[in-house]
This record gives C-alpha cells, structure tokens and sequence, in this order.
C-alpha cells in the first residue's frame, strides 16, 4: 500500500517580486533565496521635480536603469533619484564610476 503524502509546496515566485518591491517602495531590505542583498546608487534627493528630472535624463542617456521615490524629510519631501537595483556590490561600484563621470554625486546603498 502507497502511502499518501502532500506535494511539496514551493515559494511563488509571485510572491517573492512583491515583497522585493515591497521592501523598494519602503527603502527596507528583504532577503530573498535569489541573493540576499542588493543595491542601488543614490543620485540625489530634491526638492525641485526638475532637478530630479534633469538627474534622470543624465542618467537615461548614460543607459543607467533609475527610478525616484518621495522621502518626507523634516525641510519638506524630497525626491530621491536612484540607479538600480544592482546584484553585486561590484556592480553597483562600477554604476557609480559611471555617475561621478556625469559629474552627479553617487552613495552606494544596500536594500
């Protein structure tokens, strides 16, 4: 006689992307079995939505992926231009060679 057993239950991948962008929007880390940390080049954070485009547009040409978030800070909210996520420390180093040569500050942040 056979004896029964449940199928193994696997993580969603579903799943995981969402808590991974989750922890994006929250700027909090999550590890997830794909690789732990990540990283992303912080740009800048400005009060002016058109220096914070202007910051984008550099970054576009210099073919870094990038996105902003809204940080409210004690002077008021502040968009935060961000190049990433990367998967390694190194290439997150090389993203922010790369930005000081569009002559933009670059601070490595781990998620």
């Amino acid at each position: 006689m056979k004896a029964d057993s449940a199928p193994e239950k696997k993580p969603q991948p579903k799943a995981e992307e969402t808590a991974r962008s989750q922890a994006l929007l929250e700027n909090t880390s999550v590890d997830t079995a794909g690789g732990g940390l990540r990283y992303v080049v912080q740009v800048g954070a400005f009060a002016e939505r058109e220096k914070a485009r202007q910051a984008q547009q550099k970054l576009d040409r210099a073919g870094l992926k990038n996105y902003t978030n809204v940080a409210e800070t004690k002077n008021g909210p502040r968009i935060r231009v961000r190049a990433g996520p990367f998967a390694s420390r190194a290439e997150a180093d090389r993203a922010a060679e790369k930005i000081k040569g569009l002559a933009l500050p670059a601070a490595i942040l781990s998620l």
